[in-house]
């Protein structure tokens, strides 16, 4: 390429000239995220991968626009549903929320033999009245769960604690310390006749989220083979949540949620649950917030073609190093904790979440942690008069939401 006029650099020429240019300032060049234990080397064009995780990503999964619903009330519910599928949404996952729940009202005019769906009960007498109403052997792709013997299928789900503080490697740690007593626990026969859910929350750092779900879908595979069983079914999900959105700024909350949709979606999951970010307004959510939280997702598969890709960031020398970290400081705190008891074990990850919870809204408080439209950048304009109302509670702590804490 020399009659290009163009000469290959170096890296060390590289770095000398990066440092110049900042000044001989060279801790630019690494960046530090001490709250979530990672050091990296952002300059550097040389660095391997000590593990093998671009194989998690290496076929496409048809990533599911999924909504999750909340059963207070089935007819609200049932008409929230079917709003959504009328909209884009191609997968429901419905919690139940009280004792008592007419299933028939509740599924009214609902394709199940069409879409994915997810049921979590919470009881027998729930799971009984399901199966008089339902005939789940001619449905193929729902997934039930709940507190009944017979029900074998688990949902791993990390992201309640990461919704009140927790970093990445903690919320990787919760889940591998969840998977390791559920096989243990397990009939190996019963596991790979069941289906295994694994639910992460999506903290709004883009190449975190990805670097946090490659490497806990690599150690969750890596412990699988260690006990060398086959689940019927292995899913990924992913939870927008409410750490960093605004009821005072909601047109920025959409500009969150589509950085926060394209690391989930170029992390080859299985779904998808974009959250309204008026969840948990006194108002509540309108049908218009549905709609616009599932289009995100339409828009990137449809317009943007994210569909069509697989593994887009593999390569990157500063991707690798995240992931490798997260999987080295995730199994550390896995593994030295393993013989605890499960409520041992996860008193030690509430300590350090709070530790994190606390660091976080300091660093927030001294806009050293930048939100836009909260903390920063704010504006009255289009601000609509929306208070947050109640705030769910996971193990005795509130979900850390930065605009309630001004």
């Amino acid at each position: 390429m020399e009659n290009w006029g163009f000469h290959p650099i170096d890296n060390s020429t590289w770095r000398e000239k990066i440092s110049k240019e900042l000044g001989g300032s060279n801790q630019e060049l690494v960046y530090l995220n001490a709250v979530e234990n990672i050091k990296i080397d952002i300059a550097t064009k040389t660095y391997k991968s000590k593990y093998d995780t671009a194989s998690t990503n290496d076929s496409q999964t048809s990533t599911k626009n999924s909504v999750y619903i909340d059963v207070f009330n089935e007819e609200e519910a049932n008409h929230v549903a079917l709003y959504c599928l009328n909209y884009g949404a191609d997968a429901l996952f419905f919690t139940s929320r009280k004792k008592d729940i007419n299933w028939g009202k509740l599924l009214k005019e609902i394709e199940l033999s069409y879409i994915h769906t997810w049921i979590q009960v919470d009881s027998k007498f729930q799971y009984d009245a399901l199966l008089s109403t339902i005939n789940i052997h001619e449905i193929p792709n729902i997934t039930i769960f709940g507190p009944i013997d017979s029900l074998k299928n688990t949902n791993v789900n990390s992201f309640h604690l990461q919704q009140i503080g927790a970093p990445a490697y903690v919320e990787i740690s919760f889940l591998l310390n969840e998977l390791n007593h559920h096989l243990i626990n397990q009939e190996k026969n019963e596991i790979e006749q069941s289906s295994l859910v694994f639910t992460l929350g999506l903290d709004g750092n883009y190449f975190l989220d990805m670097a946090k779900i490659r490497a806990a879908k690599y150690l969750v595979n890596e412990m699988l083979k260690a006990y060398q069983v086959n689940p019927g079914r292995i899913e990924f999900h992913a939870h927008v949540g409410w750490t960093n959105k605004s009821l005072k700024d909601k047109d920025t909350n959409l500009l969150r949620q589509t950085t926060e949709v394209m690391a989930a979606y170029s992390s080859n999951l299985d779904a998808i649950f974009n959250n309204p970010s008026t969840k948990y307004s006194k108002n509540g959510t309108s049908l218009t917030d549905w709609r616009l939280s599932l289009n995100i997702l339409n828009l990137l598969n449809e317009e943007s073609y994210f569909s069509r890709v697989t593994n887009p960031i593999d390569g990157s020398y500063v991707f690798t190093q995240m992931v490798d970290q997260l999987i080295d400081s995730s199994w550390e705190l896995f593994t030295q904790n393993q013989e605890l008891s499960p409520k041992d074990f996860n008193q030690i990850l509430h300590s350090k979440t709070n530790y994190t919870r606390t660091e976080k809204l300091k660093r927030f408080s001294e806009k050293n942690i930048i939100k836009i439209g909260i903390n920063a950048y704010t504006t009255q304009e289009n601000s609509l008069d929306l208070n947050w109302g109640e705030i769910p509670i996971y193990e005795g702590t509130p979900y850390l939401i930065f605009e309630k804490e001004l």
